[in-house]
């Protein structure tokens, strides 16, 4: 398979469908994971860098994930399929541009990506429309599972899993929605929403991740703190606690607009 084989279609994760769709644009899961036995990538040589390239490729080629996967090699990739692995959210804009031998296993509806060689020398991620990060959760536990069968990941009992950015050190989750707040934005309430993630240690970025602009009122919302809290509790306190919270602020920010300033709207 090819790119140009999943260009004209619309990814699974981005479809519109999945619960709170009309807010919470997407779900994502990613976990960053290290093989033992090797550096980090910092400290590696294009050789290291090659043989972990190799030995990850094998084993993610190998999955059974219940679709066709395909590899890119992204080092050796053309501008424009740089681009568009980005835009689609499959690999971060550092991947897509950064140095070294390095590639990518994806999923043929999207859902599941596989960065080789980014900043860790494995990071994992699964998509879904909508607010679904406990299935999210469940369909990457399940890969990750099947991985770690196949190889040795770099951990230690007292840390967790061991990650080259010590924010990741522990689960290595990275926990995430993409949401859709034009009415918050429109009603100079969306400082408010920024104050409230930074006192609950909650990233907010942009459309494309870390240093990107909001485009299109387009924010990605995610956690910060892997060491000393679970998994599970991490994706319980997204679903039980902050999503609904924050779809409740943006459906009263869109009936005040609505119902007292139609003026702004038909700006």
């Amino acid at each position: 398979m090819k790119l140009t084989d999943i260009s004209g279609d619309i990814n699974e994760w981005f479809d519109g469908s999945g619960p709170m769709s009309d807010i919470v644009v997407s779900s994502r899961i990613r976990l960053a994971r290290n093989l033992a036995g090797h550096k980090f990538l910092s400290r590696c040589s294009n050789a290291e860098k090659s043989e972990i390239l190799k030995k990850l490729k094998n084993v993610l080629m190998s999955l059974d994930l219940g679709d066709k996967v395909f590899y890119v090699s992204v080092d050796k990739a053309p501008a424009l399929s740089k681009n568009f692995l980005v835009e689609r959210h499959l690999i971060s804009r550092h991947h897509a541009f950064g140095k070294g031998p390095r590639g990518v296993v994806l999923a043929r509806r999207e859902f599941f990506t596989a960065m080789i060689n980014e900043e860790d020398h494995l990071r994992i991620q699964v998509l879904k429309a909508g607010c679904q990060l406990s299935q999210c959760a469940k369909q990457i536990n399940e890969i990750d599972d099947m991985i770690e069968q196949k190889i040795d990941y770099a951990f230690s009992p007292r840390f967790g899993y061991l990650t080259a950015c010590p924010t990741n050190v522990g689960t290595g989750i990275r926990v995430s929605v993409m949401l859709h707040l034009p009415a918050l934005k429109m009603t100079g309430q969306i400082e408010k929403f920024f104050n409230a993630a930074k006192d609950m240690s909650l990233a907010v970025r942009g459309l494309f991740g870390e240093g990107t602009e909001a485009a299109s009122d387009l924010y990605q919302l995610s956690n910060q703190v892997t060491l000393g809290v679970s998994e599970s509790r991490i994706v319980s306190q997204f679903e039980d606690s902050i999503i609904p919270e924050i779809v409740e602020y943006e459906n009263a920010a869109r009936s005040r607009l609505l119902t007292s300033e139609t003026h702004i709207l038909d700006d």
